[in-house]
């Protein structure tokens, strides 16, 4: 998938200019979210939020910037079945391990016994499950 228009709006009241995938649908100016070391024990980095979140915002999109992968990749890939920045939407893997070209592969999955902060939609866009503070 091609690298969108940024969603964000200007202070003078336009759609931004910037094409974006990293942060899409957000260009690095609009995004709400920052990737950081993990919070989490072992977990390497995590997805952070930059400013409050509402519930249910969208903070990413796990089919752009990503690698598609069909299911026969995905085993070749990952023999294991397990994938730790891989998400399947329909019967399309998405492998996000590239923070560089998509963050949203940095959303860390809760320890046993959390809640997850955010979670991906059908459409494969990450959206936060609760208000971020």
């Amino acid at each position: 998938m091609p690298c969108p228009r940024c969603n964000g709006v200007t202070q003078h009241g336009a759609q931004c200019r910037l094409k974006t995938c990293k942060f899409a649908p957000f260009c690095h100016h609009h995004t709400k979210v920052e990737v950081k070391p993990s919070t989490l024990p072992n977990a390497g980095r995590g997805l952070f939020a930059k400013e409050p979140l509402r519930a249910k915002e969208v903070v990413g999109d796990y089919k752009i910037g990503t690698l598609p992968l069909t299911a026969a990749q995905f085993r070749a890939a990952y023999p294991s079945g397990r994938a730790t920045h891989v998400a399947q939407i329909g019967a399309v893997y998405y492998d996000a391990s590239d923070a560089r070209k998509s963050v949203a592969g940095m959303a860390n999955r809760a320890p046993a016994g959390r809640q997850n902060n955010a979670r991906i939609n059908n459409n494969g866009r990450l959206e936060t499950k609760v208000a971020i503070p």
